[in-house]
């Protein structure tokens, strides 16, 4: 299931990337197949969390004894931000001064944030929204199999049309869910599928968003995956100008779901 939502933010001067796992972070922005090798690095490579309620000369790579309590930092609406290097906390000058900070195997991370949303390098050009969800399907592995993906390119002949079998459970739920986010203003369903797959058309969402999409898709992808098969795949995308999927959701379809 297409669940990986990247922000970006405007281009200003940085060090990024400075390791293989923010090389990576850049190339799954734009490419599909290479999603995976992402997720992997993201697993196995250390990341970076602020932690409170203990000394900063502590702050680092540490060994935590049996039982030890770590508090770690989290914003407002409760989401734990995480970074790929301690300078990914400094970027655009929003934190000015040192911070406490532990590095941690990502692995490690996830098992003990279970239940919470991270936010991938949240100061940065690049940067991700790791839900509950995904973060589950990381653990377990299924994540992998879910974004074995087709890359759609240029040349590429997309067949576009309506799914066989209407989706109305999960259409269902995902309009309520778009109800509760005022920046969403539309969303329209699709059957998708390549001419050069094997693989069954997959449904596909168009969302008509104000703003970065990131938060709406991770939240829509985590609803999703629990109403379809293990197997299935949905995607989201964007409504944008001059999009040939995005055309054909405004001219050839009614949206699901129409703010009022």
């Amino acid at each position: 299931m297409g669940l990986f939502n990247l922000f970006k933010k405007n281009k200003t001067q940085s060090t990024f990337p400075e390791n293989e796992l923010e090389k990576s972070l850049i190339k799954a922005s734009s490419d599909v197949s290479a999603r995976s090798e992402f997720y992997t690095k993201l697993l196995w490579n250390e990341l970076i969390v602020l932690t409170s309620g203990h000394n900063p000369s502590q702050e680092g790579r540490r060994t935590l004894e049996e039982d030890t309590e770590v508090q770690f930092v989290t914003f407002k609406n409760g989401q734990i931000p995480v970074f790929t290097t301690t300078n990914r906390i400094f970027d655009k000058g929003i934190i000015k001064e040192q911070v406490p900070f532990m590095a941690m195997k990502g692995q490690d991370l996830f098992q003990l944030t279970k239940g919470a949303t991270l936010v991938l390098n949240p100061y940065s050009d690049y940067g991700k929204e790791l839900m509950p969800q995904e973060i589950e399907n990381l653990l377990n592995g299924s994540i992998f199999q879910q974004t074995h993906q087709t890359e759609i390119t240029k040349d590429t002949q997309v067949l576009i049309g309506q799914p066989a079998t209407y989706p109305s459970q999960l259409v269902k739920a995902l309009a309520q869910l778009f109800k509760e986010e005022p920046s969403v203003k539309s969303a329209y369903l699709a059957s998708i599928k390549t001419d050069h797959t094997e693989h069954q058309p997959h449904l596909i969402i168009g969302i008509d968003v104000e703003g970065s999409m990131s938060s709406i898709s991770g939240k829509a992808g985590a609803l999703a995956e629990q109403m379809i098969g293990k197997n299935e795949i949905i995607d989201f995308i964007k409504i944008e100008e001059n999009n040939s999927i995005s055309a054909y959701f405004l001219d050839q379809t009614q949206a699901f779901y129409q703010r009022k």
